[in-house]
């Protein structure tokens, strides 16, 4: 019988994570004999992983931010990972990730310096019932250049959800609009695909998302108010509010997208800053990742001014997500053809055990490193956790 509970954990600063992990196991600790396995649960033993390859030459993709996990199956204790799709930089094509002892590996997991064993199980290949669920977040800018996204994207929900859905993909849809004065000016809290279409279609044009909707609309509406202006359009105050007030479920890999065709504007205050967005003590990686769609010329990138007139799809590269670019009004755009739907649909659920030291309440070193065979894809990105049950934190959530 399998049960599931959710891993908390708590990205720290880089001085916190200069720790030592020393294992104190007695001599008749039933963790040694679970490393003596040569599989548990068909994960392979942490002895037949390999090291992690070098990357040379720089990175040419990145790696989202993941979803972690425990997983209780007869009395041991497995890690979860739940990702989202890594693209090929070249074809621009959704990898396939291979790990331990599978042919073709192409992947590496380390725990504070330890190469662990693990399986990847890739959600495209339908090669496992493994549910992934995903909460979808669409910040919209709704100032007046906005009118034709706005309609695209009431358009096309219903058929794009169902498309998601066909591709083994539990979905949750919300909303966030904000506006040029740079205040929070309508929202639904997570919901299905049909909610979501009824509140964009709200009036038309950018006028759909100028209202609050949904179970939660009263209180949304309420929390607004206490996000004073920035003066401009602003995804990072959007992505904080939705951050602060949905209702994310546990294990949902978080993933926004945030339409605009302005620099992101914070008006000096740091919390709504891309910047922010780059330190995993301010975003965890469970918050999510973000994906940008920019619809206007970008002349005004030689002249960012951080803090006040910044490029938006900073906080994509922060988070591990994509960029697209696109013409004026979002022409030719619509939901299906955003890298986000790849992303979604090429996810991957990594999962390794053998963890029990793992459970002391101090700060773990989780590396990931992705190399194809080719050597042409490169990625590393490194998860700073601590490890434990929901009630080791009771107070965090």
């Amino acid at each position: 019988m399998k049960r599931y509970v959710t891993v908390a954990l708590r990205l720290l600063p880089a001085m916190a994570l200069c720790l030592s992990l020393t294992a104190c196991l007695d001599d008749g600790d039933e963790t040694i004999a679970l490393e003596k396995r040569t599989s548990l649960h068909g994960i392979p033993d942490d002895s037949e992983a390999g090291t992690s390859p070098t990357i040379t030459g720089g990175t040419t993709t990145v790696i989202p931010n993941v979803q972690y996990t425990a997983e209780e199956e007869d009395g041991d204790i497995i890690v979860r990972l739940d990702m989202t799709g890594v693209r090929d930089p070249e074809t621009l094509e959704w990898m396939r990730l291979f790990g331990t002892r599978q042919a073709g590996q192409n992947m590496w997991l380390e725990v504070d310096g330890k190469p662990k064993g693990f399986t990847v199980y890739n959600n495209a290949d339908n090669e496992t019932e493994e549910n992934i669920s995903t909460d979808l977040v669409f910040l919209v800018d709704n100032s007046g250049s906005m009118d034709q996204e706005a309609d695209a994207v009431a358009r096309d929900i219903v058929n794009w959800a169902q498309k998601l859905a066909a591709a083994h993909l539990d979905v949750r849809f919300g909303c966030v609009g904000y506006d040029v004065s740079g205040y929070i000016n309508g929202g639904i809290d997570l919901t299905t695909a049909t909610a979501l279409a009824e509140f964009f279609n709200y009036g038309s044009g950018t006028t759909r998302t100028t209202h609050f909707a949904g179970e939660y609309a009263s209180a949304l509406s309420t929390a607004a108010g206490n996000y004073r202006s920035t003066g401009g359009e602003c995804g990072g105050k959007a992505l904080r509010f939705a951050d602060d007030n949905f209702h994310f479920r546990t294990r949902a890999n978080r993933v926004y997208v945030n339409f605009t065709d302005e620099p992101n504007q914070p008006n000096g205050i740091s919390a709504y800053s891309t910047e922010f967005f780059r330190d995993q003590t301010n975003w965890p990686s469970t918050k999510g990742t973000v994906h940008t769609v920019f619809s206007s010329d970008t002349t005004w990138v030689s002249r960012e001014s951080m803090g006040y007139n910044e490029r938006p799809w900073r906080i994509s590269w922060y988070t591990g997500g994509t960029t697209f670019f696109t013409g004026p009004s979002f022409t030719g755009v619509d939901l299906e053809s955003l890298p986000v739907t790849g992303a979604m649909q090429n996810s991957y659920v990594i999962r390794f055990t053998n963890v029990a030291d793992l459970m002391d309440g101090q700060p773990h070193e989780v590396k990931i490193t992705i190399l194809s065979e080719d050597g042409k894809t490169r990625a590393v990105r490194t998860f700073y956790i601590v490890f434990g049950y929901p009630e080791d934190y009771a107070d965090e959530y």
